[in-house]
């Protein structure tokens, strides 16, 4: 059982598509702001402008955790499963995202070393989980394009602007101010 619970612990990153989150908030009857967790106040748009255009910041959504870490919608299973996201789907392998100093990022696969399920079952299919990561991929960057196409025309982006990333999981309105002008 500790081994479980340390596992769960150390997996509770569970990165949402909008697709992710349409599904999800369809079948549980739960609102989008109710299930993401984001740094900034959820608002279907995860790209943020700070200092007057000079910082993108992409704060990419992730499922909502209980106070134990576990995600809000297992309950002695998945009761969400049957649209669970696709990092699930990818369980227990993650992504691992480089970003390299050509601004070029390498996505790697690795798994998670304390799943109690490693070494039993049948063997992953590695075409059909590197299409999940492509496919993960491209979707999170279907989400980003149109908000940072509309910000860009609106002249709200510099052309100098430096692209940042959120942590997942902290939101900003959860900790004092002085988080919220740091950014």
């Amino acid at each position: 059982m500790e081994q479980i619970r340390e596992f769960w612990e150390k997996s509770n990153l569970i990165y949402l598509t909008k697709k992710d989150v349409t599904a999800i908030s369809r079948k549980t009857g739960k609102k989008a702001a109710d299930i993401v967790d984001t740094l900034y106040d959820y608002d279907g748009c995860y790209v943020k402008i700070k200092d007057l255009g000079g910082k993108v910041i992409l704060d990419l959504p992730v499922m909502k955790s209980k106070e134990d870490t576990t995600c809000i919608f297992y309950r002695e299973g998945c009761t969400v499963y049957s649209v669970r996201p696709i990092a699930c789907r990818l369980f227990p392998f993650r992504v691992e995202e480089e970003t390299l100093s050509n601004g070029d990022i390498l996505l790697s696969i690795n798994y998670n070393p304390t799943c109690p399920g490693i070494g039993k079952g049948k063997k992953v299919d590695k075409r059909m989980l590197e299409k999940l990561v492509v496919d993960q991929f491209l979707q999170r960057t279907e989400d980003i394009t149109p908000h940072v196409q509309r910000l860009k025309a609106a002249g709200a982006i510099s052309a100098q602007a430096r692209i940042f990333r959120t942590l997942p999981g902290r939101q900003a309105n959860r900790s004092s101010n002085s988080k919220k002008k740091d950014d």
